[in-house]
């Protein structure tokens, strides 16, 4: 049997799904704090976001977004940003569900929670 869905009904769904996966009252971030060899201080990378469920813990984040300054200029990579690295768990899931067709949704779902612009969403 085939059923047909609108584009609009799937980004609904999917939208609903990211906030079930994704619970806002516990998505956290931070930016890494990084070390400058010539000050000797440590600073926040604000060209970088990790965001976490619950409590902090470096190893375990459920995504990463990533500007275009945080990447050597004239590589590859930053003609992708800004992006969004998932976790593997999370991409996989989502995959399973709806194939690539989540990823649009994503995008706009976390521009709209995160205020962070998003060109490229990628796992691994």
């Amino acid at each position: 049997m085939k059923y047909i869905i609108t584009e609009s009904r799937l980004d609904k769904v999917v939208t609903e799904y990211l906030n079930e996966l994704f619970p806002l009252d516990d998505v956290h971030y931070t930016n890494p704090t990084e070390y400058d060899d010539e000050t000797g201080e440590n600073y926040d990378d604000d060209t970088r976001v990790e965001f976490y469920l619950g409590d902090y813990d470096e190893d375990e984040y459920i995504f990463k977004w990533y500007d275009a300054e945080y990447f050597n200029a004239g590589t590859e990579i930053r003609k992708r940003c800004p992006l969004v690295h998932l976790d593997e768990q999370y991409s996989t899931s989502l995959n399973g569900f709806f194939g690539d067709m989540w990823i649009e949704p994503f995008k706009k779902w976390f521009t709209s929670n995160f205020d962070l612009p998003v060109k490229t969403v990628e796992w691994i």
